[in-house]
């Protein structure tokens, strides 16, 4: 193995449209997700079941827009095998639903994923719950509703919703230094499609 130099941040958040459509893409947000350690591109073709030949086109663009990085290579006689990491723990950006400069394809990936995402950890936490939490329990927790509203009412729930984002986003600056629990908080808010039904 020969070792080389890298830097993983704690978050990066992305501005350019051309690195919001890279990332925002289905099968690379699942390389990313594999590449939260160090990893290959043969490690990453058996995890998927997909031909190694064909994710080189993905890890190359990843790699471009400064998604991922070379942090090692493995060295089998005259064969050279790279491995990546991502740059970041996690990546941010300014919601892609509100742009009009991001494909809708893209945005679709990447809340799609999203959910995939908080599907996956929100069942490993519900098989993990205390039961000492009681009714209704502090975590995990979850609700769907659906509910008529006034415009005058849209917008203060609207102000409502934008108020507690901000706030979890200030907890989270402020709480980093802490050892404490980690606790994720997905919000999803939408007018029903009319193809749905009413619902009252």
């Amino acid at each position: 193995m020969s070792q080389i130099e890298y830097e993983i941040q704690e978050e990066m958040w992305l501005h350019e449209v051309e690195t919001i459509k890279v990332f925002a893409d289905s099968l690379r947000l699942e390389i990313i997700r594999l590449m939260q350690q160090p990893t290959t591109v043969k490690i990453i073709s058996a995890a998927l079941d997909i031909p190694a030949a064909k994710l080189y086109y993905h890890v190359n663009l990843l790699h471009k827009h400064g998604l991922i990085q070379v942090v090692d290579h493995n060295i089998e006689g005259n064969l050279v095998e790279k491995v990546y990491q991502v740059t970041a723990r996690q990546f941010k950006l300014v919601n892609p639903l509100i742009s009009d400069k991001v494909p809708p394809e893209s945005a679709t990936a990447l809340f799609t994923s999203m959910l995939q995402a908080t599907t996956r950890d929100f069942e490993q936490a519900y098989a993990a719950r205390n039961e000492a939490e009681g009714t209704p329990p502090r975590h995990p927790f979850f609700s769907k509703k659906a509910f008529r509203l006034t415009d005058e009412q849209l917008t203060g729930l609207h102000a409502k919703l934008d108020a507690l984002i901000r706030g979890v986003t200030r907890l989270g600056e402020e709480n980093q230094a802490l050892t404490e629990d980690v606790y994720e908080l997905t919000l999803v808010f939408y007018k029903q499609p009319p193809d749905k039904g009413a619902q009252t």
